[in-house]
């Protein structure tokens, strides 16, 4: 069994999406690992999912010794996928670093009865956004500060970016080659 997704970064203008599928069999740490090289995000914060968002007290993440919380936390790393998905329609809200707080909305567009070895991306729009910009806001506010020319922080973007002179952050480019090729080299048999 495959599961279909569609997957977007709530609130990024230009809209950040991507459309997978993933083996049904999957836990919630692997889908997590899928977005990440779906999106190009780094693995290098926090994760959770949940029904609606960051706030929400029933959650599935990577559950820490250190951990202390009112939350009601699930583990991630041994929790099927198909525990929280069932029918199609159905949203999900993952969210990737508590302090840029990327909240993304997966809808499972269909299941379907066929075998597939490991995740793949079937379509996308939109740059994943750099770690650390700040959230949505201050990826908006970056995006616009390169758009100016003169304004005193481009260069510091273009520089932090790793942009050459003349080179353009392309914020609406997605490329689905390089999305597979991230996810190709993922080692998902270590999750299990």
């Amino acid at each position: 069994m495959i599961y279909h997704f569609y997957i977007e970064l709530l609130e990024s203008v230009p809209l950040v999406w991507r459309r997978m599928v993933v083996p049904a069999d999957y836990t919630l740490y692997q889908l997590h690992m899928t977005i990440q090289g779906a999106f190009g995000w780094e693995n290098s914060h926090l994760f959770q999912f949940s029904e609606s968002g960051i706030f929400d007290m029933e959650v599935y993440e990577e559950i820490m010794e250190s951990m202390d919380s009112e939350k009601i936390s699930h583990d991630a790393l041994t929790t099927p996928m198909k525990k929280i998905f069932y029918k199609k329609g159905q949203h999900f809200v993952y969210v990737y670093d508590f302090g840029d707080a990327w909240a993304h909305r997966l809808t499972l567009e269909k299941v379907e009865a066929k075998n597939l070895d490991g995740p793949w991306c079937l379509d996308g729009a939109g740059a994943c956004p750099p770690e650390d910009v700040g959230g949505i806001y201050g990826y908006r506010e970056m995006l616009e500060v390169l758009k100016k020319p003169h304004h005193k922080e481009r260069a510091r973007y273009i520089e932090w970016l790793g942009l050459v002179p003349g080179e353009k952050w392309a914020a609406h480019f997605c490329s689905i080659r390089e999305v597979n090729k991230r996810l190709a080299l993922l080692d998902f048999d270590k999750f299990k």
